[in-house]
């Protein structure tokens, strides 16, 4: 189950990310190096799953990706703090 705060991130990254709306299974190889690097931010409680972190991290790569030319500086900023907050929480956690 997701955090209020988590809820917030995932609206700011991708403003059409609903939890009600239907998802579909992607199969991805990945390395065990990024696998347990996940497992890790998954234990340390940045993230409640494997799942979660990984459609965080694509729902940033298409934010970037898909609006590299129109993202403002502030937007740029904004990613950048919220990736920030998230690694703090993994050093006040460790």
């Amino acid at each position: 189950m997701l955090k209020n705060y988590d809820r917030k991130i995932y609206k700011n990254l991708y403003p059409v990310y609903t939890m009600n709306e239907k998802q579909i299974a992607i199969p991805v190889k990945l390395t065990y190096r990024v696998r347990e690097e996940i497992d890790e931010l998954v234990k340390l409680g940045v993230f409640a799953s494997r799942s979660e972190a990984i459609k965080f991290a694509i729902r940033l790569l298409i934010l970037i990706e898909k609006n590299k030319m129109r993202v403002s500086k502030r937007a740029e900023e904004y990613a950048y703090e919220e990736i920030s907050k998230k690694f703090e929480r993994i050093k006040n956690v460790r």
